[in-house]
């Protein structure tokens, strides 16, 4: 029997090769292109990747949801006697696991706002140095598109934290699990807002700018 966990876990695991090789698919055209249109392309499909992402966590939420449910009225058929140890726990960790995913936006902004204090990411033009760049107006524009999908791979990392943490539902779940997934979590946060991220790390020790 096809396990769902398992194709949402291959889906999650092919979008992380697809955003890696596209800075590479974008460069490989017939014709020589100027890096400018490469950026230029990468940056107009952005908008178009991160609507599908947030599909995919609706897609996924619902299957959770759905999943939980059918357990419990599994469960609802045998008697006390006969359930399992935790198996009252692993319905309930589906569906609030899959309701996370449905309400991924608001999700992603609290977590956000509890780490950095603003549910939103931080542009690539507030990095620490960022003026004192030779060639600045290049940098903005290879800056933007960098930013933009590492804030890809954070939303990937942060839905796939999830679901990992989702398969703790499951009776045979391997051990450790809840570390990676809160490690997913926890780097995908700190991904989406990359900027701050670094910014951190740099006031950390002691780099100012400039």
């Amino acid at each position: 029997m096809i396990n769902p966990s398992s194709i949402i876990d291959m889906t999650l695991t092919n979008l992380y090769a697809v955003f890696f090789n596209l800075p590479s698919i974008g460069l490989q055209t017939p014709s020589s292109i100027s890096i400018d249109t490469a950026l230029a392309n990468l940056s107009n499909a952005f908008d178009n990747i991160k609507g599908l992402i947030l599909a995919i966590s609706y897609i996924i939420g619902l299957a959770l949801l759905v999943r939980g449910v059918m357990m419990y009225k599994a469960i609802a058929t045998q008697t006390m006697a006969s359930a399992q140890r935790g198996e009252f726990a692993g319905p309930l960790v589906h569906i609030v696991v899959g309701s996370i995913m449905i309400y991924y936006p608001s999700t992603l902004s609290t977590a956000m706002f509890t780490v950095f204090g603003t549910g939103t990411s931080t542009p690539a033009s507030s990095l620490l140095g960022y003026s004192s760049l030779t060639g600045a107006e290049q940098w903005q524009k290879f800056g933007t598109v960098l930013v933009d999908y590492v804030y890809l791979v954070g939303l990937v990392a942060f839905m796939r934290g999830w679901v990992i943490l989702s398969k703790m539902g499951h009776a045979g779940s391997q051990p450790g699990s809840m570390g990676k997934g809160i490690i997913h979590v926890v780097g995908g946060i700190l991904l989406i807002n990359v900027v701050d991220t670094a910014n951190i790390i740099m006031s950390t020790f002691g780099y100012a700018g400039g």
